[in-house]
């Protein structure tokens, strides 16, 4: 009997709003280059078109606007309606060698209004010595049940990290009861390794059913061969990040196009962004220039998970990444890998999230 695909189409339900997934949640890095340009409404900004914006607690708590966060909320500093997810920033802390206190995050994340937090958690890296990925694992976990302890009625994803299928089970039979997803962690490291990936979220998607967050995973083969596994959301900034390189996203090949001063013109684009703009208000040295580029890379990515979901609620994701594969060799070899590693045996469903909080 053939086996069913482990991809799905969802919905998770929110104060602001409901995500349909897969879904990809732009990082807004509120202290960062030209969020504030944004923020004065000039310009469409990320929350004004996606499902939802995420925003870390690295780059709220040094932000000029922090207070505002704090006693108005994170909707009304941003001016959206729309669902806004809050990052502990444990990996950005990790890589300063700072620690905030779990029970603090989970304060500011209320005080911010958010509809989705996510425990603090003590990142792995390929490097780590046996004694310290043990002691980093604990305290995750310690932290993930502590803030749940203490949650009231936010939403709140719980930290997973380990880098073998054994190394997650062992984690995840350890998390408390009552968690509304989960958010898996530790993978930007080895992001280049589809066969890590793929293992890592087959490992967590088999033990539960509750929505599985991808912490910092953007490109596009691994968007692809995650959403086959069953994946429903991501956050990424790649969008911003490769405008302020002066990278476009082409839209046919889902490739970084680089080196735009050399190109006579742009690719058939249909996003809003190039129906007004050409190449050469992408290549201004200035903020508005940035802003545009990385709003018609957004709405790429955006586009293409629309795409997905769409494949997808028809049984006919396989054969849509297949078409895409045709254009980008990444993406085929990405999915191959994938297929292959669903059809692992699933481990024993462990984690058991409380869904009446959620409103799934």
């Amino acid at each position: 009997m053939a086996q069913d695909p482990p991809y799905r189409c969802s919905h998770i339900r929110t104060t602001h709003g409901t995500i349909d997934t897969p879904a990809l949640i732009p990082v807004v890095a509120a202290s960062y280059g030209i969020w504030d340009r944004w923020m004065e409404g000039a310009h469409p900004a990320p929350w004004d078109v996606s499902q939802a914006v995420l925003l870390s607690l690295y780059h709220i708590l040094p932000y000029a606007h922090r207070d505002e966060v704090f006693s108005k909320g994170i909707h009304a500093t941003l001016g959206t309606s729309r669902p806004v997810w809050i990052d502990s920033g444990g990996f950005q802390y990790m890589k300063k060698g700072v620690e905030l206190d779990p029970l603090e995050v989970l304060s500011y994340q209320h005080k911010s209004g958010c509809d989705i937090g996510v425990t603090f958690d003590y990142p792995l890296t390929p490097a780590l010595a046996q004694d310290e990925r043990e002691r980093r694992l604990d305290r995750s976990v310690s932290a993930a049940n502590e803030m749940l302890a203490h949650n009231t009625d936010m939403a709140l994803y719980g930290a997973v990290h380990g880098s073998t299928p054994e190394e997650i089970t062992a984690y995840t039979t350890r998390l408390d009861t009552g968690f509304d997803g989960f958010g898996i962690g530790s993978l930007v490291p080895r992001k280049n390794s589809h066969e890590h990936l793929t293992s890592i979220i087959h490992a967590v998607r088999s033990q539960t059913d509750d929505p599985l967050h991808a912490f910092g995973i953007t490109g596009f083969p691994a968007l692809f061969a995650l959403s086959y596994l069953g994946v429903d959301t991501f956050d990424s900034w790649t969008y911003v990040v490769a405008a302020a390189y002066k990278e476009y996203v082409h839209p046919l090949t889902l490739s970084r196009q680089k080196n735009l001063r050399s190109l006579h013109a742009l690719p058939a684009c249909e996003c809003p962004i190039c129906a007004e703009h050409g190449l050469a208000d992408f290549l201004q040295p200035t903020s508005e220039s940035e802003m545009l580029l990385a709003m018609h890379n957004l709405y790429v990515f955006l586009d293409e998970m629309a795409n997905i979901r769409e494949a997808a609620s028809h049984g006919e994701l396989e054969a849509y990444i297949l078409s895409r594969g045709e254009q980008n060799a990444r993406i085929l070899r990405a999915f191959k890998i994938a297929k292959k590693t669903s059809s692992l045996p699933a481990t024993r469903p462990l984690l058991r999230g409380d869904r009446h909080r959620a409103g799934r």
